[in-house]
């Protein structure tokens, strides 16, 4: 006995929900009682993978929505190949809003066809919840009023905007907006991308460039966002400002190209968690006292940094120095990579003039340096990871040495990893 067909049609919904609306459209080959099943299936997902057959997937989109039955359309997620009809895309997301969309993903994947406009129905769509939209797509012919009234998660990934005013005009009709992510290239014609968002909770911001790097003057990011608990930021040729503290902030991952201490007064100080690449600071200025950070991660490229925020973070009790691939590696993943101009590595370190209170009061784990060695009383453990290029008589060297330094902290063991 077919057990499954037991099963109440509730149930097989859900089964058939978890799947690909290719597959699930399949099943109407079982039998006749799942011949229609698949129409009440409140999603719609397909990946066209292939580029000389696209007509496929338009009949196959377009089937789909003339046989829906459901009485609203949650889900509509498109991976669509370069050879995609810009009008066919903004007729099903045209159907879509009409039927209550409330999560739409679509992305282009070798694009080629050139930027596809986003039809007007989709800013008053108050129903949307998710919007992940990636690949040439172009903002650039926007009503004066948007109505994105419950949309809490918004992902911006290559999507060229006409002006800085249409960003602003976007971003303020989102007055539940939690989640924003913005990747971005060199060729975009927002020169000042402001994100003020009261309401944000999760903030990511990528810039990249694919081939040969542009330096354009005046670009940056403004960033007036209160509510905000994590914040990533991975710009290669961009300046951030932020104009508000973050008191509730709890992640922060800053990789910079271009940096000013003056940015980062009181933008961090509430943070529990920091990771840092940047270019040394450029003044004096006073960066705060981190009170909350426990742990810091710097990059090699930022020693300054960490002795700038070392004396001024109490609590402190995971430290860690990195070594990022530099400009050597250019399509590794931004968040990955040093976003130094160059393959400059600090090697020199500048002993302090006194011991820093966080080593002697709660630093536990590190990996670190001779100094901390020396320093650091309540230090557990310390492990190393050698270059690859590193050969083995330099590491035992470099071993032996380590074990011949003083140590303050009796319990400290010494790991190469």
């Amino acid at each position: 006995m077919d057990r499954i067909s037991l099963l109440s049609d509730d149930l097989l919904l859900k089964i058939l929900y978890l799947g690909t609306t290719k597959d699930a459209v399949t099943t109407s080959l079982l039998s006749k009682r799942w011949c229609s099943l698949w129409k009440h299936v409140p999603k719609l997902t397909y990946w066209d993978l292939n580029t000389s057959e696209y007509w496929k997937a338009s009949r196959f989109v377009d089937k789909f929505l003339l046989l829906h039955k459901a009485p609203v359309l949650e889900t509509m997620n498109l991976s669509l190949c370069r050879n995609c009809c810009p009008t066919d895309i903004q007729t099903w997301i045209n159907l879509a809003v009409s039927r209550g969309l409330q999560n739409l993903i679509i992305h282009r994947y070798r694009p080629g066809s050139g930027f596809i406009r986003l039809p007007r129905s989709l800013y008053t769509c108050g129903t949307l919840v998710t919007l992940k939209i990636a690949s040439e797509f172009i903002v650039d012919y926007v009503p004066l009023t948007i109505s994105f009234w419950s949309l809490k998660v918004l992902a911006l990934c290559f999507v060229k905007f006409s002006s800085n005013e249409l960003v602003d005009r976007i971003l303020s009709g989102c007055p539940v907006l939690e989640d924003l992510k913005v990747i971005r290239g060199s060729n975009d014609n927002v020169k000042t991308f402001t994100i003020a968002v009261p309401s944000l909770k999760i903030l990511t911001i990528i810039e990249t460039t694919c081939g040969s790097y542009i330096w354009r003057d005046g670009i940056r990011f403004v960033i007036n966002t209160p509510s905000l608990k994590s914040l990533t930021i991975a710009n290669q040729f961009s300046w951030c400002d932020s104009l508000v503290s973050m008191p509730y902030l709890v992640n922060a991952d800053i990789k910079l190209r271009h940096g000013d201490s003056k940015k980062f007064e009181g933008m961090l100080i509430s943070a529990k968690h920091i990771s840092l690449c940047l270019p040394p600071p450029m003044n004096s200025c006073p960066i705060g006292v981190f009170n909350q950070l426990v742990s810091l991660n710097i990059c090699t490229c930022s020693l300054d940094w960490c002795r700038l925020i070392l004396n001024h973070t109490p609590k402190l009790r995971l430290l860690r120095f990195e070594l990022k691939q530099a400009r050597l590696y250019p399509y590794r993943d931004p968040l990955q990579r040093c976003c130094s101009s160059s393959v400059y590595v600090q090697t020199r370190w500048e002993q302090p003039s006194s011991i820093l209170d966080c080593l002697i009061s709660t630093l536990e784990t590190k990996k670190v340096v001779m100094y901390l060695l020396e320093n650091s009383r309540q230090l557990k453990a310390m492990s190393i990871r050698s270059s690859n290029l590193t050969s083995c008589v330099e590491k035992l060297k470099m071993l032996q040495e380590l074990s011949s330094t003083p140590r303050t902290s009796s319990k400290c063991r010494v790991l190469f990893i």
